[in-house]
């Protein structure tokens, strides 16, 4: 036997209360349900389909551990696509049919019409096919003739209340708590500062960290150095940017002096400026390996499975915090991107992109594994 659970059909979308759902209950009627009386179902699979990377999400992480349920993550490849967990859910289940032709009884959990053919294509395989739905208010109609293509068709009675494990939201901070939070954790926590100056980087990270839907624009400031120093009177450090020397011209024709101007000293002549020295292969490898250290069994490495995905925004921040006083500019590199690619060389993560922004995430590879 296998159960597909389509979870984002459950709790009715996104826009909802996504961590609703009593997904133990769930599982608790569905063994009753599908168990034979007086004897006990062999299951080979359950898996749940959702966009786990979403922070309410977790309200679930108890009741997948506890029930076995596979969580399989579903991303859509572009905005149009909002059925992204249906058509995964649909591949999985015909991959179960033909890789485990033993399975012979197959439970789809969801409402949603769209799964009507994927059953009549069960059935033809002679596979026995229990749909299920739930009294969920956020779950809607069940399609009708979703119901009638199964073999079986069950409700199953689940209380619509929100789930115990899901974390509760923060209350949003007071101007003087936002004030008061900076000034504590600047103060206690050397890594935010700069010599006497307040590293931002770092400190917006904590603050998103702690109040995830409050940032310093919701007190009227533009950004949080504007912030910081208008509400807490700290000064913040706003590194300078770096001076490109102009090149020397090779043949530069001499000014006309004045008929009363003595001829300059020969020491007074203008000096080549310096070229930039590249750094060596050793203190290039030794800021990788210490960035490479971060993800192997650092701060970075719990950042990242925290998150799923991590912004390179943030990875810098983080980055810039534990190894202060070098940047990937002083390894030879002239994006962080491309240092960091390099970085994650032999480490479980790699660099990933969708339309919008660059991140940092466990390799597919290994997810899977």
């Amino acid at each position: 036997m296998a159960v597909f659970i389509d979870l984002e059909n459950l709790f009715g979308g996104y826009a909802k209360d996504v961590g609703s759902v009593p997904l133990a209950a769930i599982m608790e009627q569905l063994t009753a349900v599908i168990s034979p009386p007086g004897g006990v179902s062999r299951t080979t699979t359950v898996r749940a389909y959702a966009n786990w990377a979403q922070p309410a999400m977790r309200a679930y992480e108890d009741d997948l551990l506890a029930h076995g349920i596979e969580a399989v993550q579903v991303f859509s490849f572009t905005k149009s696509v909002k059925n992204a967990a249906d058509i995964q859910m649909c591949v999985d289940v015909l991959a179960e049919a033909q890789d485990r032709p033993w399975t012979g009884t197959f439970v789809i959990v969801s409402g949603d019409g769209g799964f009507v053919p994927l059953v009549r294509r069960l059935r033809q395989l002679d596979k026995r096919v229990i749909v299920a739905s739930t009294n969920h208010a956020a779950a809607g109609t069940v399609n009708h003739l979703l119901a009638s293509a199964a073999d079986e068709y069950h409700v199953l009675e689940v209380a619509p209340s929100a789930s115990p494990t899901r974390p509760s939201k923060p209350a949003a901070p007071t101007l003087a708590q936002y004030r008061d939070e900076i000034k504590a954790v600047v103060k206690a926590n050397p890594g935010m500062r700069v010599g006497k100056a307040v590293n931002a980087g770092p400190l917006g990270v904590h603050l998103r960290q702690k109040w995830p839907e409050t940032t310093f624009k919701d007190f009227g400031s533009a950004t949080l150095g504007n912030f910081v120093e208008q509400h807490c009177g700290l000064t913040v450090h706003r590194p300078a940017p770096a001076k490109t020397p102009e090149a020397t011209p090779a043949a530069a024709a001499p000014q006309a002096q004045p008929p009363v101007a003595e001829a300059p000293h020969p020491k007074a002549a203008a000096v080549p400026a310096k070229a930039t020295v590249p750094p060596s292969s050793a203190e290039r490898g030794a800021y990788l390996r210490a960035i490479r250290r971060l993800f192997l069994n650092g701060p970075l490495s719990a950042a990242v499975d925290a998150a799923t995905r991590l912004s390179l925004a943030t990875a810098g921040s983080l980055v810039r915090q534990h190894v202060p006083g070098k940047t990937y500019s002083d390894a030879g590199y002239g994006k962080f991107a491309d240092m960091l690619r390099d970085a994650l060389v032999g480490t479980p993560y790699s660099l990933g992109r969708d339309e919008k922004h660059a991140y940092v995430e466990r390799s597919a590879s290994l997810l899977q594994t």
